[in-house]
């Protein structure tokens, strides 16, 4: 089961891919594309794992070996196959949802403070921020 065809497959993409083995991630691609769904397809599981440069196959493999998504629905075509999360897998997307709420939120707080407080400069330009964001994307 491979990506070959897809319009996004990690080989259209010119830079090379990381491998989810090498370089882990506290949560794998595979699950957080899920977001708040219970169930995932692999077109959404690409685009995810494209856009921060891994490989989507290996993440959909660790995913499983992992035991946080199960295969639920086979396709014809492997872009449109869909895999549920299991129970791990939800605690793991809902751990990653909940921390990304509070990067964002403490963001929002910071600036709004800097409102306040008259602040010309944006976020990003204060001590500290910068490396929040890069290290969060």
């Amino acid at each position: 089961m491979s990506l070959e065809g897809m319009e996004m497959s990690g080989s259209s993409c010119s830079r090379p891919l990381q491998s989810i083995r090498r370089d882990p991630l506290p949560t794998n691609p595979a699950v957080a594309a899920a977001g708040f769904s219970e169930m995932v397809n692999v077109n959404t599981i690409n685009y995810v794992a494209w856009r921060i440069g891994y490989d989507t196959e290996e993440c959909i493999q660790k995913a499983l070996e992992d035991n946080e998504i199960e295969m639920y629905r086979p396709s014809r075509k492997r872009g449109h196959d869909i895999y549920r999360l299991t129970a791990r897998g939800r605690r793991a997307a809902d751990r990653h949802l909940r921390e990304v709420f509070q990067r964002s939120a403490k963001m929002a707080r910071r600036d709004y403070e800097a409102e306040l407080r008259g602040d010309p400069w944006p976020a990003v330009d204060r001590p500290g921020d910068r490396e929040l964001l890069e290290a969060y994307g």
